[in-house]
């Protein structure tokens, strides 16, 4: 079909400049500038409990906009740029010297001269997806230079900036609020529920406890009776001033008779430390819940940077007295507490029931094992589970079963399940707890599918033979952009191309709303007719072709 559109050419106007400002940390006379123009709210904090693993900077509120200006907070060097449909999405790093690297992450653009050198390395790769490493003398950064616009990119479900700080020897994260950027916090933190752990031989039995309020700051609950191993949870998050978000806490503390027992404390930690918060989560509850909480013990062995005094419960003898105290702190030492008194008492609790699914299968945690079923294999290294565990291992209609929801792997087992006869479209799949479905692999090797991964679940073969849905978006001029829509309601976008007269275009994809768009101009002939071809496959090989007409005009007003 042939279409009058008329496409603006798109001039943005990066504004930079010096101000003398002085630099500072904590008790040092010298300040970082913002990041931003307005002040300072967060949507997220350092050290909270994601998904992915600890979170490992700040989010920082762009009004709910994009587009607005992203400053650097100090002079130095561009070290890092890389644009990604995924994670960061598009990012920019900066060497500040001083060992001192700062990350700005989800951005919609880059700065003028940062975006023509990223764009030259895309079209020279044909790809949307590029990283690129500078050298300290290539691309020279100011003090609040403009080096971006507030986005959405990547795994971000908002307009935000993810802001980071790191030590840039070791690329190791710290807390943002460590260099006195202008936060208000003058909230404590909330309490939601407390959890009494009984623990034997690595097994875990829990009890919620009655919370009673002694005042603003300050709760309690009934003498705790009992003669076993005890740790304690926590379900708790923070507050700040002029947002209605929630923060996780930066300090959790307990404390034994006035002598601290145990602490996780959110001042830094590694990347390698990063998926290790869950020996601190209930992963059982999670799973049920969708809420966190937090335990106050764990492994003795593990040396880690974000735990400050470790221990593996509390062993409570015949005849003991003693007083607990819990404290949960902010950044800004706003504090909530609660006071517990133990007795050592044989009246034990009567915990909570396990709820027990049919597990057939222990796993020793010091053992490897090579299971088989009908030919499918499931094969665990030593340690891949953190202690003895239960799992349901059997082939049955189909679908073989290597599943416990509420058991976390920290290495990979191997698969591998045996092809009979191929259809195109056939892949792998995962059926969750949840119901929902996941793509595993379709790469067969030696009449297997092969693979090696951390998410137990119940494994079958599937088939997708419904190719990318493609098609133009109805608000042909929005925002000055060309824009399709790729939907792929099974499997997934593996890739993508387009073509504007036979020549390779930039066109940027966003996943999460199902869209490619086309802001640069330089490829269209205007007051003439253009070609331009849509090329989409999904993760099987489905693939769908669109070609357009559309004639191009230039509008002046």
């Amino acid at each position: 079909s042939l279409i009058k559109i008329s496409l603006k050419k798109i001039i943005l106007v990066f504004i930079s400049f010096i101000s003398l400002v002085c630099f500072s940390q904590n008790n040092n006379s010298n300040k970082f500038e913002s990041p931003i123009d307005f002040p300072i709210l967060l949507s997220g904090n350092f050290g909270e409990l994601r998904s992915s693993g600890f979170h490992s900077g700040i989010d920082i509120k762009t009004q709910g906009k994009e587009g607005l200006p992203i400053r650097s907070i100090d002079s130095g060097y561009v070290a890092r740029v890389q644009v990604s449909t995924s994670g960061f999405g598009k990012v920019v790093y900066i060497d500040h010297g001083n060992n001192i690297t700062t990350v700005y992450a989800h951005l919609s653009e880059f700065s003028d001269k940062i975006e023509k050198i990223m764009n030259k390395l895309q079209y020279k790769n044909k790809k949307y997806e590029v990283r690129k490493f500078f050298k300290s003398n290539e691309l020279k950064i100011g003090k609040k230079e403009i080096i971006g616009l507030s986005g959405n990119t990547g795994s971000s479900f908002g307009p935000h900036l993810h802001f980071e700080i790191r030590k840039t020897d070791k690329e190791l994260p710290v807390n943002p609020l460590y260099y006195n950027f202008d936060v208000k916090d003058t909230i404590r933190p909330y309490l939601r529920s407390l959890f009494l752990y009984g623990i034997k031989n690595g097994s875990l039995r829990k009890k919620q406890l009655n919370l009673s309020k002694v005042n603003d700051s300050t709760f309690t609950t009934g003498t705790i009776k009992t003669t076993d191993t005890i740790g304690f949870g926590i379900v708790s998050y923070d507050r700040q001033n002029k947002t209605n978000n929630i923060f996780g806490n930066y300090k959790y503390s307990l404390f034994k008779n006035d002598t601290l027992s145990f602490e996780l404390i959110f001042d830094s930690f590694t990347f390698s430390e990063k998926p290790f918060q869950k020996k601190f989560i209930d992963n059982e509850y999670y799973v049920q819940n969708r809420s966190r909480i937090v335990k106050l013990f764990g492994d003795n062995k593990m040396n880690l940077s974000f735990v400050s005094k470790q221990n593996n419960g509390l062993l409570i003898k015949e005849g003991d007295h003693f007083n607990l105290k819990i404290k949960l702190s902010d950044y800004d030492n706003n504090n909530t507490y609660i006071n517990l008194k133990v007795v050592g008492d044989s009246i034990n609790y009567e915990y909570d029931k396990k709820i027990e699914f049919s597990y057939n299968k222990s796993i020793n945690n010091e053992k490897k094992y090579h299971l088989k079923y009908n030919d499918h294999e499931l094969i665990i290294d030593k340690n891949t589970f953190d202690q003895k565990s239960k799992i349901l291992h059997k082939y049955e209609n189909d679908t073989l079963y290597a599943y416990n929801p509420f058991v976390i792997a920290w290495k990979n087992f191997q698969i591998k399940y045996p092809i009979s006869k191929y259809t195109k479209g056939q892949y792998l799949s995962r059926m969750n707890y949840d119901g929902s479905k996941s793509f595993v692999t379709d790469k067969i090797k030696d009449g297997y599918y092969n693979f090696r991964g951390k998410s137990l679940g119940k494994f079958f073969i599937d088939i997708d033979s419904i190719p990318p849905k493609l098609f133009r978006s109805k608000r042909l001029n929005y925002k000055n952009q060309l824009q399709y829509y790729l939907v792929d309601k099974e499997t997934g976008i593996k890739n993508y191309r387009v073509k504007i007269n036979d020549a390779w275009a930039l066109f940027e994809y966003e996943p999460k709303l199902n869209k490619i768009f086309f802001k640069n101009d330089t490829l269209i002939n205007y007051g003439k007719v253009n070609k331009i071809e849509v090329f989409a496959e999904d993760l099987v090989g489905n693939s769908t072709k669109l070609i357009d007409s559309l004639l191009f005009w230039i509008s002046y007003h």
